[in-house]
């Protein structure tokens, strides 16, 4: 497991303080240091390497007895590649080109580089990432070479109202994607719904309209990202064929940081980076960028990076130190309790360990005087002690072997649903908080949820899942329609928003209306938008587990049910709401709105026990095949709504329940296992604390 923090980032610190500093990590009960290998530093002349002061570094942190993590960052790029190559500046859709500089997190500049879509540039990269790979690859204390920090494509934070890249790199890269895709200009004519007579008059869109080739635009992008990764995994793979190479992403692009989404704007899909390497991080600075409901926004994001990491090992790469920024002085500085509370959540969702951003406080530019664990003179903090205080009691080889239990109910995810909500009209916000909706909905009320994206679809068939849920699902291919049908017929169970699959996979409309038709046994009559594109009502009907009215939001979906479907709610003009299906062993619901998106945005503090119904009723009432079910205490609703939950990991002779409490207050839990006996735990929580029960699995049924 990985606990320490990230140290050096040229020019900072001061060698005078390097020794003490690094001696005090290991007091404090870290086992390693993360450092920055900047190319302008490193190569300030072409074809001149100097790694001294790494060297010493790496070093004074072996003495100390803590494993080293080299981060290159060719972002910084010497200012000697920039002569000669103005063409490969990075270009925003309206013309302006992005000129090298310093930005928040390079005090040495040369940031952005160059587009790497320039192969020119990519192999001058790649270089410095395989030369630092190849002076590091005999020394047995650096582990892990970390071959792209945050990976997206890099100006876009800078500039999110804008797009890029429209430099004549890119756009030739585009080309060669498009032909490769559709083959001939004549299949491409068809899916844009153009006239081209020759290649040379296509060019990526520069505005929003046409949504076909917006699309491909974005798509172009999330997979020419994925190329880039692989040019520098190869380049250090070449360069240190035993080191282990990782990447870590800034949040989940999915999601974004305020669950706004930025899969298809800052163009980083932690789904398609993943594949690439061998271990995948995230970075965190929960106080600074997520808001009062960081503790829960933290627990997602984990989640979701876990799902993306896919039985690869991921950990929190760096995680907030200090006061961080916005504000002229920084803002917010954690406390002990958030320092804990992010620990637990990435323990909990299988994360081996935290590495935090960062030791020292930044003497110098935006980032100063924030970020740091410790004071000015390298003095603890209460924050710098309860990392410590984590580092110990976390670094357990149990947890270091525990793999997570998958949980029995999944949430989808779209990449290709995500991607259209963007080139309609820049709505990706709308699809993430329909996303963190349900996942909300099961966390308030005690019931563990996973991620389960559609390049992994196959797994729905592999007998782990019991429960599905569609958030604004409006993409769905062939294969995917195909799986979820037979998912259904073989007992399991799929509930799913409005309009799923409404579009094809081309961005165009399906007149056919496949997946409803298949899979929910429904045909479309027409989508209506609420005023202002506000709150739908529908009330329960007949049934007995649920009463009153409900609420979702933008749209409703009418639709004219079969004969062998349910109706199991109205709209008040008495409209079908939510129809229910049998088909097979298992069973589809539809639903005609969007009530995850609402219940996400639900006024702060309040309960919608109706809506709430509706999210969670088919899901396995735990989340857990040996855990029957889990008795939740009043929830703390004040400003924002906390929880305490559970998340099962498991090593091969045990099981590892994890009990986290996000509440300011102390809380009790009822953990009842399945079984014959079917024996209860009462688990008493601190605020802001976890806390650890294990069970020998041979033994389980007995509780011993």
């Amino acid at each position: 497991m990985f606990y320490g923090a990230q140290y050096y980032r040229p020019p900072f610190p001061d060698p005078s303080v390097w020794k003490r500093d690094i001696n005090h990590m290991k007091e404090l009960g870290f086992n390693c240091v993360k450092h920055w290998v900047m190319w302008n530093w490193i190569e300030r002349e072409e074809g001149k390497f100097d790694f001294s002061e790494l060297d010493e570094l790496v070093r004074l942190s072996k003495e100390a007895g803590l494993a080293v993590i080299i981060n290159t960052i060719p972002e910084g790029a010497p200012y000697w590649v920039y002569k000669g190559h103005e063409n490969s500046l990075y270009r925003l859709a309206d013309g302006q080109t992005v000129e090298p500089g310093g930005p928040a997190n390079i005090p040495s500049g040369g940031w952005p580089g160059l587009c790497m879509d320039d192969p020119e540039f990519a192999a001058l990269a790649a270089r410095f990432i395989e030369e630092t790979a190849r002076h590091f690859k005999d020394e047995e204390a650096v582990k892990v070479i970390d071959v792209w920090n945050e990976p997206h494509l890099e100006p876009m934070y800078d500039y999110r109202s804008n797009m890029l890249c429209y430099c004549e790199h890119s756009k030739r890269e585009f080309i060669k994607w498009l032909r490769e895709k559709y083959k001939t200009l004549e299949g491409l004519n068809k899916a844009w719904f153009r006239a081209y007579t020759d290649w040379d008059q296509v060019g990526p869109p520069v505005r929003f309209g046409t949504w076909a080739d917006m699309n491909d635009w974005r798509m172009f992008w999330l997979y020419n990202l994925e190329r880039w990764m692989r040019i520098r995994v190869n380049a250090a793979r070449k360069g240190a064929p035993g080191k282990k190479i990782q990447t870590h992403v800034a949040y989940s692009g999915i999601l974004g940081n305020r669950i706004v989404g930025g899969l298809a704007n800052e163009l980083g899909d932690e789904f398609l980076l993943a594949k690439e390497v061998d271990y995948f991080g995230l970075s965190s600075f929960p106080k600074w960028l997520m808001g009062e409901e960081n503790a829960y926004r933290h627990l997602i994001h984990s989640e979701m990076i876990a799902a993306a990491a896919h039985g690869k090992l991921f950990y929190q790469v760096e995680l907030q130190g200090g006061g961080g920024k916005p504000g002229l002085l920084g803002g917010e500085v954690p406390d002990a309790a958030d320092v804990r509370i992010w620990n637990w959540n990435t323990v909990a969702a299988g994360g081996k360990g935290s590495v935090y951003w960062q030791y020292a406080p930044e003497p110098a530019g935006i980032e100063s005087p924030g970020f740091g664990l410790t004071g000015f003179r390298g003095e603890d903090t209460q924050r710098s002690l309860a990392a410590g205080e984590m580092a110990r009691n976390l670094n357990h080889p149990r947890l270091d072997r525990a793999v997570p239990v998958p949980a029995r109910n999944a949430i989808y995810v779209s990449r290709k649903s995500d991607v259209l909500c963007f080139s309609s009209e820049r709505r990706e916000e709308m699809y993430a908080g329909s996303l963190s909706g349900v996942y909300r909905a099961a966390y308030e009320n005690g019931i563990a949820v996973r991620f389960l994206h559609e390049d992994y679809v196959e797994e729905l068939l592999d007998g782990t899942v019991d429960y599905l849920y569609l958030p604004m699902a409006i993409v769905l291919s062939e294969k995917e329609v195909t799986i979820m049908r037979r998912f259904v017929e073989e007992g399991g169970t799929l509930v799913s928003e409005a309009c799923p699959g409404l579009y094809r996979e081309d961005g165009a409309v399906d007149f056919e209306s496949r997946a409803l038709g298949e899979l929910f046994g429904l045909d479309h009559k027409e989508i209506q938008a609420a005023p202002e594109w506000g709150e739908i009502t529908a009330e329960w009907k007949n049934v007995p587990w649920a009463r009153g009215t409900f609420t979702g939001r933008f749209y409703r979906q009418l639709v004219i049910p079969k004969e062998e479907c349910r109706i199991l709610a109205q709209f008040p003009d008495g409209e079908p709401a939510v129809v229910l299906r049998n088909l097979g062993r298992g069973q589809a619901v539809w639903i005609g709105m969007y009530p995850s998106y609402q219940y996400e945005h639900r006024p702060c503090g309040t309960e919608d026990e109706a809506t709430t119904k509706l999210l969670i009723h088919w899901m396995h009432k735990s989340g857990y095949s040996v855990i029957r079910r889990i008795v939740m205490p009043d929830l703390y609703r004040g400003k924002i709504t906390l929880a305490p939950y559970v998340r099962l990991l498991q090593t091969e002779e045990e099981y590892i329940l994890c009990a986290v409490n996000h509440m300011p207050h102390e809380a009790e839990l009822i953990v009842e296992l399945e079984g014959e006996k079917r024996k209860k735990y009462v688990l008493k929580l601190l605020a802001a604390n976890g806390i650890f029960c294990r069970w020998r699995k041979e033994s389980f049924s007995d509780n011993t």
